[in-house]
């Protein structure tokens, strides 16, 4: 693997010219309302931009624009079957998206390397879409980050939750990054959603891979907010049928900060 890791879905999941992303960052982030309180953590959804980058846009528009260094982020595996959590190529020093490249906290990713379950995996990141979707929306609210990408595979929520506990400080955001129900009917995925949402809300772990492809991070981020005396606050939630019109087959999302 290159010292860089090239974008794997722009053209596809967001646009690929830099002005182009650029003119749908500033229409769709800039214009949203800043609470002046910043969250310790977000839930955010990683569709295509048409279906749920508004949704990811309106968390990432809570977050304060300075202060924030580093960013760890728990996307699920779609690409590679996994158990438990895969490192960038060991070789890799940053994610590189249309508006340059977010270097990555080597120090950070070392130190997670030296603990059985965490393995360098060039092949689990090289594809997969839920970390890279949300880096540009994060390099036009932040100054500066560094990044943690983690694409976490079944694995138990309490040991992944010890491990996240080391890195977190008052300038690392977390980020679970994960869609709600799948190929439902807009009827029941909704159903569905909002009992996730309410379990999430509550800070009670237990999400199952029905309710949430990132289940595994999720859980362990809603384990850390529970201790930390985090609570949570719904910021959004839709389906791709409100976009497609389609209502027999959709998927859910939701956006959710931890403060």
């Amino acid at each position: 693997m290159s010292q860089i890791r090239a974008p794997a879905v722009a053209g596809y999941f967001y646009p690929a010219e830099k002005q182009a992303l650029h003119s749908w960052l500033c229409t769709h982030l800039d214009p949203l309302p800043f609470s002046h309180v910043s969250p310790q953590a977000l839930l955010l959804p990683h569709a295509g931009y048409p279906y749920s980058g508004a949704l990811a846009a309106q968390g990432v528009a809570t977050l304060a624009r300075q202060g924030i260094t580093r960013v760890v982020i728990l996307a699920p595996a779609h690409r590679v079957p996994l158990r438990g959590v895969a490192l960038p190529d060991r070789e890799c020093q940053g994610f590189q998206t249309p508006l340059g490249v977010v270097p990555l906290a080597m120090e950070a990713l070392t130190a997670l390397a030296r603990h059985e379950g965490f393995i360098w995996s060039e092949e689990a990141h090289r594809q997969e879409h839920a970390i890279e979707v949300l880096l540009p929306l994060l390099q036009h609210r932040l100054v500066q980050f560094a990044l943690v990408p983690l694409v976490v595979g079944d694995c138990d929520a309490a040991w992944l939750a010890a491990h996240l506990a080391s890195l977190l400080d008052e300038s690392t955001l977390l980020i679970s990054s994960s869609d709600l129900s799948h190929f439902m009917t807009q009827a029941q995925a909704r159903a569905l959603d909002d009992k996730t949402l309410a379990q999430v809300l509550s800070l009670m772990p237990g999400v199952g891979p029905r309710q949430a492809c990132g289940c595994f991070g999720l859980n362990a981020l809603l384990l850390l907010a529970k201790a930390r005396g985090w609570r949570a606050m719904l910021l959004g939630q839709r389906d791709s049928g409100q976009v497609t019109g389609e209502s027999e087959r959709v998927v859910g999302y939701g956006c959710v900060g931890f403060y």
